[in-house]
């Protein structure tokens, strides 16, 4: 109920914000698995090429693959592995709690309201069988929201590495 109910919510925010940026926003969000397979520049421009509805800046850009991941984490929350067991604390269950975590981030920063406490109050209502993590909410305050990496933790992390490093990490830095 808690999944279905952010995925419901951010349905209609993402198709409102993406049509400025595209004539049919759900292609678009279906024809990005070719940006998440090669997330080079060319690969970028090619998609925004395909889809863009007009030239845009890079803000309007960032936007787009922002509205973009948002969807692919709402649809990661569905990933089968989290819902074949019978206990809300195991890694595959959290796993798909952290791509909730994403999408309600995401939106946050898109829309400038947290769907995350509406969420979390449904997700109370979801029994552990543990006394000590004793329901959805419990795991996520304590165990998702916490593994949380925000920019302030990549870039921690990045400039850690650099201490290790000659020059510039080459490797791909995904969602940042």
């Amino acid at each position: 109920e808690a999944m279905d109910w952010l995925r419901d919510r951010l349905i209609p925010l993402y198709e409102t914000r993406m049509s400025a940026y595209t004539a049919d926003p759900w292609r678009a969000r279906d024809d990005y698995i070719d940006v998440i397979l090669d997330r080079s520049v060319e690969s970028v421009d090619a998609f925004f090429a395909r889809h863009a509805a007009t030239e845009f800046g890079p803000e309007q850009r960032s936007e787009a693959l922002k509205l973009l991941e948002l969807q692919r984490h709402a649809m990661l929350m569905y990933t089968s592995c989290g819902w074949f067991f019978d206990e809300l604390s195991g890694i595959e269950t959290l796993q798909i709690l952290q791509y909730a975590c994403r999408a309600a981030e995401l939106a946050r920063e898109l829309f400038g309201e947290s769907p995350e406490e509406p969420f979390l109050d449904r997700l109370e209502r979801a029994p552990s069988n543990l006394p000590e993590q004793p329901n959805g909410r419990k795991l996520y305050e304590t165990r998702v929201r916490p593994s949380r990496v925000d920019m302030a933790k990549f870039g921690a992390n990045y400039a850690a590495t650099l201490l290790f490093e000659d020059g510039p990490i080459e490797e791909p830095k995904y969602g940042f």
